[in-house]
C-alpha cells in the first residue's frame, strides 16, 4: 500500500466546488455560507489512488479529513497482520476525529478502495474554529456520539454473534444500500472477495466459505456463481443474524419519541 501524508503549510490548487464537498459533511452541513467559506480556505486537497494510505494507526494525528470522492475503509491490524475492518467510508465522512480532539495516534489505518479525492484541514485550524464558532462544536459532539454507538454495535456484532450471522448481516446490509428488487427476492453483486468480506466481520477466508454455504443449505440465500447472491427472504434471514429484535426495538423507541414531538 502506498503512504500519502499530510504536508502542514502547502496548500493545494482550490477545489471547483469546495462548498459542496463540505456541505456533504454532517459537521459543515448546518453552517452559514460564510463560515463555509471560511473553512474552505483552509483545507487542502489530497486525491489518492486505489490502494494508497492515506494516514497509519503508528501516526500522530495530524488533522482532520473530509471525504470528497470515492471510497475508503478504516483498518486496524494485529501483531500477525490480520486485519480487521472498522467502517467503510463515503462522501461526506468525517475522518480522524478522535485525535484531533483528544490528541495521540490516529485510531486506524485508512485505505483508499478506489480512487479519491479528500480535504484535510490541520488540527490548529479546526481547534480555533470550535472555539470561535460553537455551532460547529456541538456539531462535532452530535457526530462523534453518533460513532459511538456505530462502534458499540460493531463490538456488538463480533462479540454476541456468530460468523453465519455476521455474515446475514452484512448481506443484508449490502442488499439494502445497493440490492436491486426482484419477483423472486433481493438480488445483490458481491464487490469484495471472500478474504476481503471476512476482514469486513472479523473472520477467515476459509470460514466465511463455509458460513456462505451453510446459508445457501438452510435456503437463506441463493448463490450464483463467485459473486451473485438473491436473498429469497428478506426478514428471515434479519431473524436468523439477530437483527430483528434490535430493529423492533429502535423502532419502538421511535415511535415513543414522535409522541413527544
Amino acid at each position: 500500500m502506498e503512504h500519502l501524508t499530510l504536508m502542514p503549510g502547502i496548500r493545494a490548487p482550490k477545489s471547483s466546488d469546495k462548498l459542496g464537498d463540505l456541505r456533504k459533511a454532517e459537521i459543515f452541513s448546518n453552517l452559514s455560507d460564510a463560515l463555509l467559506r471560511k473553512i474552505s480556505g483552509l483545507v487542502t486537497t489530497r486525491q489518492l489512488k486505489r490502494g494508497q494510505v492515506l494516514f497509519s494507526e503508528r501516526e500522530e494525528g495530524s488533522g482532520l479529513y473530509i471525504v470528497a470522492s470515492g471510497e475508503l475503509r478504516s483498518v486496524r491490524q494485529d501483531a500477525e497482520g490480520h486485519e480487521q475492518v472498522l467502517s467503510t467510508e463515503h462522501a461526506g465522512a468525517v475522518l480522524a476525529m478522535a485525535p484531533v480532539f483528544n490528541g495521540g495516534k490516529f485510531y486506524s489505518t485508512m485505505v483508499a478502495d478506489t480512487a479519491a479525492e479528500v480535504l484535510c484541514l490541520q488540527t490548529r485550524d479546526i481547534h480555533e474554529l470550535c472555539q470561535q464558532h460553537t455551532e460547529l462544536l456541538w456539531n462535532v459532539a452530535r457526530v462523534m456520539s453518533h460513532r459511538v454507538r456505530r462502534y458499540a454495535e460493531l463490538i456488538e456484532t463480533l462479540a454476541l454473534r456468530n460468523v453465519d450471522q455476521r455474515l446475514a448481516q452484512y448481506l443484508l446490509t449490502i442488499a439494502r444500500e445497493r440490492g436491486i428488487a426482484v419477483e423472486s427476492g433481493h438480488v445483490v453483486e458481491l464487490t469484495l472477495t471472500r478474504g476481503e468480506i471476512a476482514s469486513r466481520i472479523g473472520s477467515a477466508r476459509e470460514v466465511v466459505s463455509r458460513a456462505l454455504a451453510h446459508l445457501q443449505r438452510s435456503k437463506l440465500v441463493e448463490v450464483t456463481g463467485r459473486r451473485l447472491i438473491t436473498i429469497p427472504d428478506m426478514p428471515a434471514l434479519a431473524a436468523f443474524a439477530g437483527l430483528e429484535r434490535r430493529e423492533s426495538k429502535e423502532k419502538s423507541l421511535s415511535d415513543l419519541s414522535s409522541e413527544f414531538v
